[in-house]
């Protein structure tokens, strides 16, 4: 991971629960998804929305 990257990512973790979903809305719309997906990639993005999920119940939300 580069530390761009891994910068992102801390600014990220700072962001309220709204503030993430307006940025996951933005990306969404600015990256074009791509036929080229791996499982891999599929497994992750399933992984990291589970988690997501977990956090959210785990509030109560």
């Amino acid at each position: 991971m580069t530390a761009a990257v891994a910068q992102i990512l801390q600014e990220f973790e700072r962001l309220s629960d709204s503030e993430r979903q307006e940025l996951r809305h933005e990306i969404i719309e600015r990256v074009p998804m791509s036929e080229d997906l791996t499982d891999d990639d599929f497994g992750s993005l399933a992984s990291a929305s589970f988690r997501e999920l977990d956090k959210e119940e785990d509030r109560g939300a």
